[in-house]
């Protein structure tokens, strides 16, 4: 198992005679070899905390974690096979986008400028390589962490809400290096409020709330399908039948429900003249839509 934690509970006081918070509760998760795993949860729920578990820098009160079957401390060689993006990663302002990479490079024993370089540009900040972080916005910030990420090859990387801060251009090559690097054998963990970007690139994923897991499980299983029910489109006519459940109708267009029994009736009748069907898709959920019905379940 690449990543565990077992019955992991942690708890900060709030303040001198204020009692404690529960952050972790009897939390449990398994990442295997291979996995984009991701972290769900409201704000609160625990997901940074549990990352700092598997860093080593936060030790639990209760329960084991390891990573690589070991136990994560501060200064173990096994972190060497680690990276790690925080959710606010802070620089040296004064530092240029080629000094901070390199700068990093060099704490992970690397001193190679084609690696620096190579990094550099793979994170599209080729043309800023002297600009200083100072001068960076919070998205080109966002980017040196992503790529002091890719100068080791880690073979484990967490990532605390890594897309934040970025337009649209760059989540999306931000998550062709994630995919990437997944190709070449990194395990990665992530938590992230942008369900719609967790859903196109995580194999599995754990819900969390009030510091525990609710669930984990393959993210097919997790979005669900229901196999009574499919999404048509077609072009507009008179007489649509009954059992159609109509939910959007234009001058250009109707879209709808129809059961699945219902399916190959409502086929025949597509292969009518004047007739043309734009589009039939088995009813999915989304990620979102299972996201709120597990915790309103938990609520």
């Amino acid at each position: 198992m690449m990543v565990s934690a077992e019955n992991v509970s942690v708890n900060f006081r709030k303040g001198l005679f204020q009692g404690r918070i529960k952050a972790l509760d009897s939390f449990s998760l398994n990442v295997e070899e291979g996995d984009i795993f991701a972290l769900l949860g409201p704000n609160g729920a625990g997901k940074s905390t549990a990352m700092y578990c598997f860093l080593g820098l936060i030790q639990p009160d209760q329960g084991a974690v390891s990573l690589f079957g070991q136990k994560p401390e501060p200064g173990v060689d096994l972190f060497r096979e680690i990276a790690y993006l925080p959710e606010e990663p802070h620089y040296h302002q004064y530092l240029t986008v080629e000094e901070a990479v390199r700068y990093y490079a060099r704490l992970q024993g690397i001193d190679s400028g084609v690696t620096v370089t190579r990094a550099i540009d793979r994170v599209g900040l080729g043309e800023f390589r002297g600009l200083r972080l100072s001068k960076c916005s919070k998205g080109m910030k966002q980017k040196v962490g992503i790529a002091q990420c890719l100068i080791s090859d880690p073979k484990l990387v967490f990532l605390d809400e890594p897309t934040r801060g970025l337009d649209p251009i760059a989540v999306k090559e931000f998550r062709d290096v994630l995919v990437e690097m997944n190709r070449k054998g990194a395990t990665i963990v992530l938590n992230s409020h942008v369900l719609s970007e967790i859903e196109m690139i995580c194999n599995r994923a754990a819900i969390m709330n009030k510091g525990r897991v609710v669930v984990q499980d393959e993210m097919s299983r997790l979005r669900g399908t229901s196999l009574e029910t499919y999404h048509v489109e077609c072009l507009p006519f008179d007489l649509l039948p009954d059992y159609m459940t109509v939910l959007v109708r234009t001058p250009t267009s109707v879209k709808g429900e129809i059961p699945l029994e219902r399916l190959a009736e409502f086929m025949g009748q597509m292969a009518l003249p004047g007739r043309k069907l734009i589009e039939c898709t088995l009813k999915r959920a989304s990620l979102e839509d299972s996201f709120f019905s597990i915790l309103k379940g938990e609520a």
